[in-house]
């Protein structure tokens, strides 16, 4: 049993057609039949069922999972071996949440990439749950998002805290509090009662979001239902519709400080045209961390990204 055999077994498994899967690993349809057939023949069963369209059997389901771990284990071992013989090389892949991203990131990957400059840097971001089910599969090798991991393979390290901050357009306070708006927002500050805007529409990220089980709870625990107007999974969009006047939207204070985003440190004018107010209790911090998969190797491109990531934020 080859390595590239199995590579032309899965790629086949997951295009579930002879003729993609051929052009995908541009060779003939021939070759890859051939590859298939010999693999079947020294396995002792049928892989895949030709007709009426190309399947799996239950053998080759069964098998499927066990081809991709062996070409898994494969690649962790040439990354060990790259480190051990000292070449810089390799891949790093980062997953980080849609709301973090833009905002972490130009804080690490440029003095990252100095020391590291034939490292190729692959990023990919999605939700927390979702980050986490890559991290187990190794489809990356760093995380960073919310702690406590939910996922047990997660070794995390905490970066900084955060806290969510509501922001509320001028427009909409004074739809619907006339002259009373700044008073109603100072007794907010100070009661943090939720219901008071329940009459305002909002802005929300999508509920596979951690943020948005955060707010959903913390309306809960207000016992208010919002009006959700729209959702998105894009912070940055959230918060230019809030401007905009077309609802309230709930965002991490750390995306306002960030000097990468649009509501950073030069965008004065525009985050005049809305209140920005505590949404979580002061003593409501949430934990962002940076974490690898504790059953894989962790190489030595994954194990100074984390180190300089704690460096950086050392202290917040």
């Amino acid at each position: 049993m080859n390595f590239q055999n199995l590579e032309y077994f899965i790629i086949t498994a997951r295009e579930g057609n002879i003729t993609r899967a051929a052009e995908r690993l541009n060779i003939s349809q021939q070759a890859l039949s051939g590859s298939i057939s010999r693999l079947e023949k020294e396995l002792e069963c049928v892989l895949f069922e030709r007709r009426p369209e190309l399947s799996l059997t239950y053998s080759g389901k069964c098998f499927l999972e066990k081809a991709q771990q062996m070409l898994d284990l494969k690649e962790q071992s040439r990354v060990m071996l790259e480190d051990i013989n000292d070449n810089a090389r390799g891949e790093l892949k980062i997953g980080v949440s849609h709301t973090r991203g833009q905002a972490i990131l130009p804080m690490i990957l440029p003095a990252f990439g100095k020391k590291y400059p034939k490292a190729e840097l692959s990023i990919t971001e999605a939700s927390t749950r979702d980050l986490e089910a890559s991290l187990e599969k190794g489809a990356i090798d760093v995380m960073i998002g919310f702690m406590p991991a939910n996922s047990p393979l997660a070794v995390m390290k905490p970066l900084f805290t955060d806290r969510l901050v509501m922001i509320i357009p001028n427009s909409l306070l004074f739809e619907h509090f006339g002259k009373e708006a700044e008073n109603i927002c100072r007794q907010y500050e100070k009661d943090r009662n939720l219901s008071v805007f329940s009459e305002i529409p909002f802005i929300l990220l999508r509920e596979n979001e951690r943020i948005r089980t955060l707010v959903d709870r913390k309306f809960f625990e207000n016992k208010m239902r919002p009006r959700v107007r729209t959702e998105t999974q894009n912070i940055q969009t959230a918060f230019s519709l809030s401007i905009e006047g077309l609802g309230a939207s709930i965002i991490p204070e750390m995306y306002l400080k960030s000097r990468y985003s649009v509501p950073g440190v030069y965008s004065k004018t525009i985050r005049e045209k809305a209140v920005i107010l505590p949404f979580s209790a002061d003593k409501e911090r949430d934990t962002i961390g940076i974490g690898y998969n504790r059953e894989r190797y962790l190489s030595r491109l994954a194990s100074d990204f984390i180190n300089m990531s704690l460096e950086k934020y050392k202290g917040n």
